[in-house]
This record gives C-alpha cells, sequence and structure tokens, in this order.
C-alpha cells in the first residue's frame, strides 16, 4: 500500500475534493530598494519590513551609511519614501 502522506499533493486533488475560494490577500511584508547619495558616496540597498520582524537595511555592497547603525534609520527611509509606493 501507497503511503499517501509522502505523496506531493496535486491541483486537481484539491480541486475534485474542495470548493476552493480566496477572501483576499493580506501584504506582512514589502521591499523598497534605496540609494543615498551625499554628493560623495553613493550607499545602495534594500529597506525591507515585514509584520512580524519590523524593519531591516541590507546594503548591495556592504557599504554601510553611517547612520545605519542609530535607533530608528530604517523607520525614517521609509518615511520619506513613503509616497514611492
Amino acid at each position: 500500500m501507497i503511503d499517501e502522506s509522502d505523496k506531493e499533493v496535486t491541483i486537481q486533488e484539491i480541486m475534485n475534493k474542495y470548493m476552493v475560494s480566496c477572501t483576499g490577500i493580506t501584504s506582512t511584508g514589502w521591499t523598497k530598494h534605496i540609494i543615498l547619495n551625499d554628493g560623495t558616496n553613493q550607499y545602495s540597498g534594500k529597506l525591507q519590513w515585514d509584520s512580524n520582524m519590523g524593519y531591516d537595511w541590507y546594503s548591495d555592497n556592504g557599504n554601510m551609511p553611517p547612520e545605519s547603525y542609530r535607533p530608528e534609520f530604517e523607520y525614517v527611509l521609509d518615511c520619506i519614501t513613503e509616497g514611492d509606493r
């Protein structure tokens, strides 16, 4: 006898058994690509937020702006770029 618990589920299997509906999508996170340029140095990276972990800044090349180590850095970037979404 085949153990069904190891068998990959298929679309057809679910559709044959259930009436499937979706009541909407809840966004629990996002990523913004941000460039900071002070005329001498340029920093680029990803600002990420998710509902469980909060904010994180990930540099594209490991070069971090000095302010990135201070509290609220990520939040301030989010506020400044809020209209860019």
